[in-house]
């Protein structure tokens, strides 16, 4: 192509960002909406009661990664509702240091979804970097549980529970924003074991999850 240079290209493209950069934020306004998208890591800090009958056992859900989305609406020019979710993770559903003594490491694996209904407060300032913090409930839906061991069934109940959130949101200049944010979610669940083992025990699964994505307000 005429004119064209791998010089000239690297030019333009760092002039074009700067103007970007020296643009600054475009703050939000109420009324405005934005939506997002990206990839979600959910790492659980867990554990779960003993099994009666085997003393010191325990179960525990492995950590995975999904893809996820928010919609936001702000209702004043500082704070947003959101609605976020994702598609289901598919943890393991793992045994303790004793059942895998006893050769039941891996006890099966579940599917989990978890959609949380936040209210999120922006700290607006005149950088590129809007820091944000949120708090509400999550609905975290277990389902499509499969237990390995032969002869036994497991089912996890559903829950509501109390969700907060920290979180920064880059924008420069364009209704595109790039998107981070930590998630902690209190989340008490009963595991229900029927078959070879019939007891239910209480786990302790309280999700820590990490947001990365891309997002659009308008």
């Amino acid at each position: 192509m005429k004119g064209f240079s791998v010089s000239k290209l690297a030019s333009t493209t760092a002039i074009s960002l700067l103007g970007i950069a020296l643009a600054g934020p475009v703050y939000a306004a109420a009324g405005d909406f934005y939506i997002r998208a990206g990839v979600s890591a959910m790492d659980p800090d867990t554990g779960s009661e003993s099994f009666s009958t085997i003393p010191g056992s325990g179960v525990r859900l492995d950590s995975d990664i999904t893809l996820s989305g928010a919609l936001g609406w702000f209702i004043t020019d500082s704070a947003a509702l959101e609605i976020s979710s994702s598609l289901p993770y598919s943890p393991d559903l793992e045994g303790n240091h004793r059942l895998n003594e006893l050769g039941i490491g891996n006890v099966g694996d579940v599917k989990y979804v978890p959609t949380y209904l936040t209210m999120n407060y922006f700290f607006q300032n005149t950088s590129a970097v809007t820091p944000y913090l949120g708090a509400g409930v999550a609905f975290n839906k277990f389902y499509d549980e499969n237990a390995t061991p032969p002869g036994l069934d497991v089912n996890l109940d559903s829950t509501f529970d109390p969700t907060v959130l920290a979180g920064v949101e880059m924008d420069f200049g364009t209704p595109v924003l790039v998107n981070f944010d930590v998630r902690y979610t209190l989340l008490d669940t009963d595991a229900k074991f029927s078959g070879t083992v019939d007891e239910t025990v209480e786990m302790e699964i309280d999700p820590v999850v990490f947001k990365l994505g891309v997002g659009y307000r308008f």
